[in-house]
């Protein structure tokens, strides 16, 4: 290659990546890893480049510990929450790698959901941390956990967000990226949810508890491939001198009751973590929790919300300030699941199944109580989501049909349940197109 043609070929590299640097600035979205990478990278210069605790794990503990409180309660001068929606445990290994290589943490918090060691993941999910790595962390984890069919949306970030080439949304990622950096990156906004410089997910947002029946995983065995990455995350803390904390975060008592085996789940993880001498804490059977983690403290069936995070991040500061200090644990949780149940006494969540064929409404109602009660149902319609008309007494009915003529637009449905005393019991709205 002669001097001329060498200069043409850096030119055009130059203005090949230029062009790529440009389209991401336009069609990226802040919230991958823009501003997470950047608010790690403060959290650590704001204590001489490290980390003393990052926290790994899906959107549960995203949205559940608090680093502030963490920090706190703990003794401690700087907790990350790096979790992410739906993050493989394949994803927070080399997370760990990659923050351990970087900021050298002391301790890790590894939340273990009853999806994570039994279910597969999507591109989606498996891709928002793949943006955050760097160097050989990224190209180990594109090559060891991503499928060739894959490699394009994984690899292409101008393909992966090739429907943001709109005006509209341009002009919206172009905004909210000048608005991050005008506030140093301390904070973003989603909505109701409130994006903190210490990656943690503060939402405001109270949802309705529905009817939701998960998944029913066999709980003795895992998937082979999640627990070679669980075995890799604790041989990796294990070689580098770090103290791992094996958790489970809190979802609503709704999902403790329609979780068959759940047990099973959590004396498989108890058996675990004692088998490799680590702490493991289901922080579901959280004592009294029935009388301060009730519903109105919920994102939704999966999630608390701010507010039920901020107690429970507390619970779970104490326990880790004794883990920490190797003092005695305090007596926080119920020994089992059958003592969390015999704290509820209330319907604990409701749904309904709803199709509308030929001008005739179908609706059929399901609910989760406890054994002491039998509840009773009501049907309410309306045009504008405002006004309601019943359209069936209370009763224990749970199959209706209803004709709908001379409606139009959307139908929205409330469907509500209550005890034979009229205590409140749950409800939820379905807005079905007719």
């Amino acid at each position: 290659m002669n001097k001329k043609n060498f200069l043409n070929f850096i030119c055009l590299l130059f203005l090949t990546v230029m062009t790529r640097s440009f389209l991401l600035y336009l069609i990226e979205p802040a919230d991958y890893s823009i501003y997470f990478n950047q608010t790690l990278k403060n959290k650590a210069k704001a204590n001489e480049d490290k980390i003393d605790m990052i926290i790994l794990g899906t959107s549960r503990p995203h949205r559940t510990f608090d680093p502030v409180i963490i920090e706190e309660m703990s003794d401690l001068n700087s907790v990350y929450n790096a979790s992410s929606g739906l993050q493989p445990i394949e994803a927070s290994y080399y997370m760990a790698k990659e923050i351990i290589q970087r900021y050298h943490p002391k301790y890790i918090i590894l939340d273990i959901t009853a999806g994570t060691l039994y279910s597969q993941n999507a591109t989606l999910e498996k891709v928002i941390v793949l943006d955050r790595l760097h160097g050989i962390n990224k190209l180990e984890y594109l090559i060891n956990c991503f499928e060739p069919e894959e490699y394009l949306n994984a690899i292409s970030l101008c393909y992966r967000f090739r429907n943001n080439f709109t005006a509209d949304k341009i002009r919206d990622i172009v905004e909210e990226k000048k608005i991050l950096k005008n506030n140093g990156y301390t904070e973003r906004w989603a909505g109701e949810d409130l994006y903190t410089k210490n990656g943690f997910i503060y939402s405001y947002q109270t949802g309705k508890i529905d009817n939701t029946l998960i998944e029913n995983y066999n709980y003795g065995n895992p998937l082979p491939k999640k627990m070679e990455y669980l075995n890799k995350i604790v041989k990796l803390c294990g070689d580098n001198g770090i103290q791992l904390f094996l958790v489970t975060s809190p979802w609503s008592m709704m999902f403790m009751y329609t979780s068959k085996n759940y047990q099973d789940f959590t004396d498989f993880m108890s058996e675990y973590a004692s088998a490799h001498n680590l702490s493991y804490f289901n922080l579901n059977y959280l004592r009294g929790r029935e009388t301060w983690l009730g519903d109105d403290l919920m994102f939704d069936a999966g999630h608390v919300n701010g507010a039920g995070a901020e107690l429970v991040s507390e619970k779970y500061a104490q326990i880790l300030k004794s883990l920490i200090r190797k003092e005695e644990i305090p007596d926080l949780l119920y020994e089992d699941i059958s003592e969390v149940k015999k704290s509820a006494d209330r319907i604990l969540g409701i749904g309904a199944e709803i199709s509308i064929v030929n001008l005739t409404a179908t609706v059929h109602i399901s609910s989760t109580q406890t054994e002491n009660i039998d509840p009773l149902y009501r049907v309410q319609l309306s045009t504008d989501d405002v006004n309601f008309t019943p359209l069936t007494d209370w009763t224990s009915e749970t199959d209706f049909r209803f004709p709908m003529e001379g409606y139009k637009g959307t139908a929205h449905f409330l469907i509500e349940a209550m005890s034979p005393t009229g205590e409140p019991g749950a409800d939820i709205t379905y807005h079905i197109p007719i």
